[in-house]
């Protein structure tokens, strides 16, 4: 069966691409720049003996290029999930930003997931697919800083709740991670008060369970973090800077 891995070309995506390849999986990876999944597509296909394609999509397009992702999937086994690990957040994500970073923040964080996993819903039912999302601990009281990034997190959150009350009674699976501090790029040279997880240990928990519904916190310890900062008195939250 097939897979479509959105934001595939680095971080958790990248590794939850080598997870899915090594169990035999097909996989299409979409990403921005072709020139990151083009090699890692090679790569995975030699490695373990798979068909990987590359396509190309920026999630930021509107409206976005079904078709060609359409006509890639028109080649390889029938579809059976879609992972939607793609975000970004932005250093002028602070309340009162421009239009063209709310707007930008809030397609690629929200309304682009969410149009992939509605083109896409009809056919994973049809083959009693999977589809995983990830957001973010950034989600668990709004800030002055990442407003939009969280707004758009959480709005996605909310989608995938909806989502999973519809895929109670329609045959697929549908999963939410909700995501502490990962050890990616992204991280580097950044004073972070809390270790970072492992992308290969995430993404092997996804994969071993890909077939299970439900919201989960990764890593575990997050969640209790994440209550607590929810359960801060306004006196002190307001005072905060994180």
């Amino acid at each position: 069966m097939t897979w479509i891995i959105v934001g595939g070309s680095s971080g958790l995506g990248r590794a939850l691409a080598e997870r899915f390849a090594a169990a035999g999986c097909e996989l299409v990876l979409l990403s921005r720049d072709v020139r990151d999944t083009t090699p890692l597509a090679s790569h995975l296909a030699i490695k373990y003996a798979v068909k990987v394609s590359p396509v190309a999509i920026d999630l930021n397009c509107n409206p976005l290029p079904f078709a060609a992702i359409d006509s890639i999937l028109e080649g390889h086994l029938p579809l059976k999930g879609l992972l939607i690990p793609a975000g970004v957040n932005d250093d002028s994500d602070v309340v009162g930003m421009g239009d063209t970073t709310l707007e930008y923040l809030t397609r690629v964080n929200y309304l682009a997931p969410c149009q992939l996993l509605n083109h896409y819903l009809p056919l994973l039912e049809q083959n009693s697919g999977v589809i995983v999302g990830f957001g973010s601990v950034a989600t668990a009281r709004g800030r002055s800083r990442n407003a939009a990034y969280a707004a758009a997190k959480s709005a996605l959150e909310s989608y995938f709740e909806s989502l999973a009350h519809h895929a109670a009674n329609s045959g697929i699976s549908c999963q939410y991670y909700v995501l502490g501090y990962l050890d990616t790029n992204l991280a580097f040279a950044q004073d972070l008060l809390f270790p970072l997880a492992s992308v290969d240990r995430i993404a092997d928990v996804v994969y071993r369970r890909r077939f299970s519904s439900g919201r989960r916190f990764l890593p575990r310890p997050w969640y209790i973090l994440y209550r607590a900062v929810q359960f801060l008195p306004w006196v002190i939250f307001k005072r905060l800077s994180f």
